[in-house]
């Protein structure tokens, strides 16, 4: 079985949020994920890199590497980025600001994934995840 490591994708771009939805939707297509898991997949995705920049401190050039496996009836993520130390396990999911979706991302995160790990190392702060295969809209028919 393949980890996320041995497939770690770097977004360096002018862009790294469109890289990374970009990755992770190729990701759902040629792993043969259900169109609402390969929806959670980049949902999930485009939230951390988007708070890695509006959150996190990191600017422009700033490198962000994405790790997708496809494990069982899951895909794990792994995102190591340079951003402020972060454990989304420690964060409060009901501090939520709406009149801007202030932790929307955060109870996605906690609502459709399971945090495998948190640490900073070094310069890098790596956050690994277990995302589950989503119940598909049909069988809820």
């Amino acid at each position: 079985m393949s980890r996320p490591e041995s497939n770690l994708h770097r977004l360096d771009g002018a862009d790294p949020v469109h890289q990374a939805v970009t990755l992770a939707r190729a990701f759902g297509e040629t792993h043969g994920l259900s169109r609402d898991s390969a929806a959670r997949v980049a949902i999930l995705v485009e939230e951390l890199v988007i708070n890695l920049f509006d959150h996190g401190g990191l600017v422009a050039g700033d490198i962000v590497e994405i790790g997708l496996v496809r494990e069982g009836a899951a895909v794990r993520l792994l995102l190591i980025d340079p951003g402020a130390p972060f454990d989304p396990r420690e964060a409060a999911t009901d501090a939520a600001i709406p009149d801007r979706g202030g932790g929307a991302g955060l109870a996605l995160l906690h609502a459709w994934a399971e945090i495998l790990d948190y640490r900073a190392e070094g310069d890098a702060n790596r956050l690994d995840l277990r995302i589950p295969d989503a119940p598909s809209n049909e069988d809820q028919a």
